[in-house]
């Protein structure tokens, strides 16, 4: 396995995707503390408004979801890319502008690099058994993974950073030869978290497939 590891980021001046009008989403309310009031699971399938300047191979949205167009599939099948499932996204586009939106899809990373490197020094700072709120901090983020735990997965995430995709070198490969717009690369260690920052990776079951996210979760006794 290679142990050499990337970040996928949306480039800085590329415009974003927003929830399209009408999104909704489930509320979690605390019995025992309303700070822990928040969202919970999107209750449809993704929907976004976006400009026609923000679609690209990988198209961003400021909630950090991730669609892709047909070619990056395409691409992704003939490498046999792995480590994702898609989902359908409803695109449209704000209303002056009459062109038809593409189909996109959204990008669910199924592949797993395990709890973070014990030289990252996660901890849990606090957990609500009411609600299931958990908030953990991290020492050192650049020293996340662990490549002893990394599946071998091409794209894949780390717990509990769940909304950064990783990439696997060969994957990196993959995405500069095909000149694939929409993402830059950047070594895993440089991944734009502090040291000390708090994390809030709500329900892994929120994050991929239902199937895949109760495997790892017995696994590794995440909720």
């Amino acid at each position: 396995m290679s142990s050499n590891f990337w970040l996928l980021r949306p480039p800085g001046d590329q415009p974003r995707a927003q929830d399209a009008p009408g999104t909704k989403y489930e509320t979690i309310i605390c019995p025992t503390d309303d700070d822990h009031r928040r969202a919970g699971d999107r209750l449809a399938d993704l929907s976004v408004l976006v400009h026609p300047s923000g679609v690209k191979d990988f198209t961003w949205s400021w909630l950090s979801d991730l669609l892709v167009s047909h070619k990056v599939l395409d691409i992704f099948e003939r490498n046999q890319v792995t480590g994702f499932e898609t989902k359908p996204v409803k695109v449209v586009y704000p209303d002056k502008i009459k062109a038809r939106p593409p189909h996109l899809f959204e990008l669910l990373v199924t592949g797993w690099g395990g709890l973070a490197a014990p030289a990252a020094g996660v901890s849990l700072v606090e957990w609500c058994p009411a609600c299931g709120y958990k908030s953990y901090s991290i020492a050192e983020p650049s020293r996340a993974i662990d490549p002893t735990a990394w599946d071998g997965s091409d794209l894949f995430m780390v717990w509990p950073l769940p909304r950064y995709r990783f990439a696997s070198e060969r994957l990196a490969r993959i995405i500069r030869q095909e000149r694939l717009s929409g993402v830059k690369l950047i070594p895993a260690a440089a991944i734009p978290t502090k040291r000390g920052a708090s994390l809030t990776p709500g329900p892994l079951a929120s994050l991929m497939p239902e199937k895949r996210a109760r495997e790892l979760g017995k696994r590794f006794g995440i909720s």
